[in-house]
């Protein structure tokens, strides 16, 4: 809101067009007018006589086709109301609703002046108010200025002067700045009602009200419908009625002119409605009329709209030239509301960083309060709405107005930075369920704009991005299908994964990375869903065809491989998963070295199943092995001591093994040395291992403890015993 209250205006405005004269005074007479203070006074010449009673200044527009009564408006003039603000985004019908309350007082006899100011700037402000004080006087003046503060001390009558009722209407005010100074006064006799997309004009306080106007409900939706065509002669299902409103987002706007465009063009509603949905139809500027035939005086086209309000979005002041692609952002994200992470992940930042060095001489880096002030802005200007605190809906935008943004000249539709963002909030929010189906209705209505927005053209392998990021298709799409697995169930991974690895196939043939990756997550949730011989299978089957496809060492072959050993064992197969692991262990250690962790694990893996499948000598045999050359590689560090804790990840640093290891395959392979027929030999190594342990682990560490529960169950068999 201005700074200023209205009813400051009128007291620093001069004094009232009529009554006596005194120290700051107005006369008027039959041949003349002074304006001014006592000691300084400008005479103009009278042009016309004076107005009759009651006087109707500027033109209010007529009711439009189709046009719907909002009874929640109906108290906007109420006796304790001085001032009514209407304000939301364009085309929601802010000026035929104040249109109606102004016809409805004036019908009805409850005023003598209505004036009415289309203030598309302060010079219109200002001449519509010198119009009104020439129409109120009969005198003209060549100072707008001069007749507008006339006109704002008119009214405010002295107590001698007659009493007329009045109502302005400010319609369309767009700066705050256009109308400093020129609020009408509150005043018994009078009230002011203001139309805007300016959330900081619309601030309440002493009688002022202030309403945020939305689109139509549904069934007022598809009753403007209904009705605009009949003006027309053409009518529609009411099924295909209520499909085309939806589809429209239910903006006044767009159903007006969307109206006029069947009428003009001869369609149908069904035809319309699929011309609308995406990669069916045209632009928007294809489906309204042209400049010279819009419906009911309407100055723009629907997908001009939001322009002026986006120009001034991006004339605001510490902007840093953002608002622009952050709204081309929103567009691509869920119209019912997106979270605020989505727009100020690393992923944003640096997207806003390069479209700046694209766009702007001086490159200078984006943080999180540049996006949340460029948020505000658009918020401010109903642009948006911007709600940090609502989790998931925090960015809402009119799916009308995110159409016109995608559609706009030289518009950069950035879905592949959107699906990156999604991922990054999808990691913040990991452990909340409720993000799931945002993300769903996020990636589903970017395959639905655009069927290839979330797919390269490069089908090949990239060694860099893992098992996890193949190239061809964005993470997303199988971060998509996990999350529906953890949420929904192994059915709905399933579901997605198959999708996903036919439309793999479709677009980049047998050999892709995606198309691999989506069987493979498709075969895990197979044994999720119970079927753990049917994953064995599936892996075992891909495995083939991927060592045919790519190097063997590379890691898809070693995930896919490791998976194949998983699933065996949850089968019940432990023989045919130590297979899996023995030969997936040397093929790793060639890659990355003997003492990689990773190494060190299938290993273990594939000696413990060695001995569950009933060969305990092996198992001994694979355990020694494995401890042996721990120790050869362990040795030159010193004897034994605990794995690093990195303070800055949060996590053990384990790229390399570690004395827990040694631990660990001692352990492994006394116990199968003892299930082999050996106690004796089980116990001695036990206790050599527990003299460590508690030395280096301390006596109540669990492992300390599971030791000396091992030793126990030998302890009976040694010679001593």
């Amino acid at each position: 809101m201005d700074s200023e209250a209205p009813d400051s205006a009128g007291a620093r405005a001069t004094a009232p067009l009529t009554g006596p004269p005194h120290p700051h005074t107005v006369q008027a007479g039959h041949y003349g007018m002074a304006v001014g203070r006592a000691d300084h006074v400008s005479y103009y010449a009278a042009s016309r006589a004076p107005a009759s009673w009651p006087l109707q200044v500027g033109t209010v527009p007529a009711a439009a086709r189709g046009f719907q009564h909002r009874p929640a408006l109906d108290g906007l003039l109420g006796p304790t109301v001085r001032c009514g603000v209407l304000v939301g985004t364009a085309g929601v019908g802010k000026t035929q609703q104040a249109a109606r309350l102004a016809r409805a007082a004036w019908d009805e006899g409850r005023l003598d002046l209505l004036l009415w100011v289309t203030a598309t700037d302060r010079e219109a402000v200002v001449a519509a108010y010198a119009q009104a004080a020439a129409e109120i006087t009969g005198f003209e003046t060549t100072a707008p200025e001069q007749g507008a503060r006339s006109f704002l001390a008119w009214l405010t009558p002295a107590p001698a002067d007659p009493r007329r009722r009045w109502l302005v209407v400010l319609d369309g005010v767009a700066d705050p700045e256009d109308v400093r100074g020129l609020w009408p006064p509150g005043h018994p006799d009078g009230r002011t009602l203001v139309t805007t997309s300016r959330r900081d004009l619309a601030q309440p306080g002493a009688g002022r009200w202030v309403v945020p106007v939305g689109g139509f409900t549904q069934t007022e939706a598809t009753a403007h419908l209904r009705d605009a065509l009949a003006v027309g002669g053409r009518s529609g299902r009411p099924g295909e009625l209520e499909e085309l409103a939806r589809g429209l987002g239910r903006l006044p706007l767009a159903l007006a002119q969307a109206a006029a465009h069947l009428v003009g063009a001869g369609i149908d509603c069904a035809e319309y409605a699929r011309l609308l949905r995406p990669g069916t139809g045209g632009t928007l500027a294809e489906l309204v009329p042209g400049p010279g035939a819009l419906p009911d005086g309407q100055p723009l086209s629907l997908h001009e709209a939001w322009r002026e309000s986006l120009d001034r979005a991006e004339r605001t002041p510490r902007t840093g030239g953002h608002v622009r692609p952050l709204l081309e952002l929103a567009s691509v994200l869920p119209p019912e509301g997106a979270p605020e992470a989505v727009f100020t992940g690393p992923a944003v930042l640096r997207y806003l960083e390069h479209y700046r060095a694209a766009t702007a001489a001086d490159v200078v880096p984006v943080h999180v309060e540049d996006v949340r002030t460029a948020l505000e802005v658009l918020d401010r200007l109903c642009l948006i709405e911007y709600l940090p605190a609502d989790t998931y809906r925090a960015v809402r935008v009119h799916p009308v107005l995110q159409r016109a943004t995608r559609e706009a000249p030289a518009a950069r539709v950035p879905y592949w930075t959107a699906a990156s963002a999604l991922v990054e909030a999808g990691s913040r929010f990991r452990d909340d369920p409720a993000f799931t189906p945002f993300l769903v209705r996020a990636v589903g209505l970017s395959q639905e704009l655009d069927g290839s927005a979330l797919w390269s053209t490069t089908p090949h392998w990239d060694t860099s991005l893992g098992s996890d990021h193949p190239s061809g298709a964005h993470e997303v799409l199988l971060r998509m299908g996990e999350l529906l697995g953890e949420a929904d169930g192994p059915e709905a991974a399933q579901s997605h994964f198959r999708q996903l690895a036919d439309e793999a196939l479709r677009r980049h043939g047998p050999k892709s990375s995606v198309f691999y990756s989506a069987r493979k997550r498709l075969a895990h949730w197979q044994g999720e869903a119970g079927d753990a011989a049917g994953a064995a299978a599936a892996h075992a089957a891909l495995l083939g065809e991927l060592v045919q496809a790519v190097d063997p060492a590379h890691e898809h072959t070693f995930s896919t491989r490791a998976a194949l050993g998983h699933w065996r064992a949850r089968a019940g197969d432990p023989a045919g998963a130590a297979a899996a692991y023995a030969e997936l262990a040397p093929l790793q250690a060639r890659q990355y070295g003997p003492g990689y962790s990773d190494v060190v694990d299938t290993r273990v893996r594939a000696a413990s199943l060695l001995g569950e499948a009933g060969d305990a000598y092996g198992a001994a045999i694979a355990y020694e092995a494995l401890l042996h050359d721990l120790l050869r590689h362990l040795a030159p560090q010193g004897g034994p001591r605990l794995p690093r804790w990195s303070a800055a990840l949060g996590m053990l640093v384990r790229n390399r093994p570690d004395w827990s290891d040694v631990f660990g395959a001692h352990f492994g392979h006394a116990h199968w040395r003892g299930r082999a027929g050996d106690p004796v030999g089980a116990a001695t190594s036990l206790t050599h291992l527990l003299n460590e342990q508690v030395r280096v682990l301390g006596p109540a560490h669990p492992d300390t403890a599971a030791t000396r529960e091992e030793l126990a169950r030998w302890a009976p068999y040694t010679r001593s015993g």
